[in-house]
């Protein structure tokens, strides 16, 4: 099991995270993921994250991680949503 910390940046200020967590559309890409779950909002090193545990199709090697960072193709839909970042891809929950 792997977990995907997401930060996101609302352009409206009405809007909380917690909101785009209940009612975003999400599709993550990548070749070896079989499934996702969004676990909900969590703060990671000051950021305040949405939280997906990852199911791939074989483990991932530790020193693999960091290029799931960069290859994982996220796509969060949400119209107080402006932009998004994946911060962490980690084998450990960091919540």
């Amino acid at each position: 099991m792997l977990y995907l910390y997401l930060e996101v940046d609302l352009s409206d200020d009405d809007a909380d995270l917690a909101e785009v967590a209940r009612d975003c559309g999400h599709t993550l890409k990548h070749p070896q993921l079989t499934d996702w779950h969004l676990l909900g909002v969590t703060d990671w090193h000051g950021h305040a994250c949405l939280e997906f545990q990852l199911e791939m199709k074989e483990p991932v090697a530790e020193a693999e991680l960091h290029q799931l960072i960069s290859d994982i193709q996220v796509q969060i839909s949400h119209p107080a949503v402006s932009a998004s970042r994946t911060m962490l891809v980690s084998d450990k929950q960091e919540s």
